[in-house]
């Protein structure tokens, strides 16, 4: 009975507290919530997680009680990106308690603006890019779209001028108006508490 239902209607359900979809549902998800979360790792290069580990503990911490609002599975699948993007978040926060304090290599804000995706960022780089990201959401969400895309989602600007409706030429300029919002305030941060910054392209 459980495998008749629409994934959707699945979510809505164990959403709604209905726990015996739990299991059909899960396997049904779990290869896009792979490939989600290796291509998050992938930009990422956290080292402590496996994709199948992170889906386990976005799971556990953050998804297993429900009560979201689903529209329909793709808007699902968004909660869950977030969600993992959070628990990396937090797992880079822990790891700053052992390395605080400790030199880091530093760029110039123009080699940090025009080579974002070239380095893989460390603890301190993920938790310093995921708070700016939020405040970038806050001040220019148009913008801060087009990053969300094409750094931590590796879209490319063709595909996300497709995906979005936007002009070529509009994608690139919000990409080169967000790249440099961030590398600047990475620096700025840099300065207050010796942040490495990483490349910004």
């Amino acid at each position: 009975m459980q495998t008749a239902y629409s994934l959707t209607r699945q979510l809505r359900l164990f959403s709604n507290g209905h726990r015996d979809v739990g299991d059909s549902m899960l396997r049904e998800m779990f290869p896009r919530l792979r490939q989600i979360a290796a291509r998050r790792l992938a930009k990422e290069q956290y080292p402590s997680f496996t994709p199948t580990e992170l889906i386990g503990e976005t799971w556990l911490t953050r998804l297993h009680r429900g009560g979201w609002k689903v529209e329909n599975r793709e808007h699902f699948f968004g909660i869950a990106n977030r969600a993992m993007r959070n628990v990396l978040t937090d797992a880079a926060r822990k790891r700053l308690s052992g390395i605080r304090g400790k030199g880091a290599e530093h760029i110039c804000v123009e080699e940090a603006a025009t080579e974002l995706r070239s380095s893989a960022p460390d603890a301190e780089q993920v938790l310093a890019i995921g708070m700016l990201m939020e405040k970038l959401k806050e001040v220019d969400p148009g913008v801060a779209l087009v990053v969300h895309l094409h750094y931590i989602a590796g879209f490319d600007l063709q595909e996300i001028a497709a995906e979005t409706g936007l002009s070529l030429r509009q994608v690139r300029h919000r990409w080169h108006k967000g790249k440099t919002w961030l590398a600047t305030r990475l620096l700025s941060k840099r300065r207050q508490v010796r942040v490495a910054v990483p490349y910004l392209g």
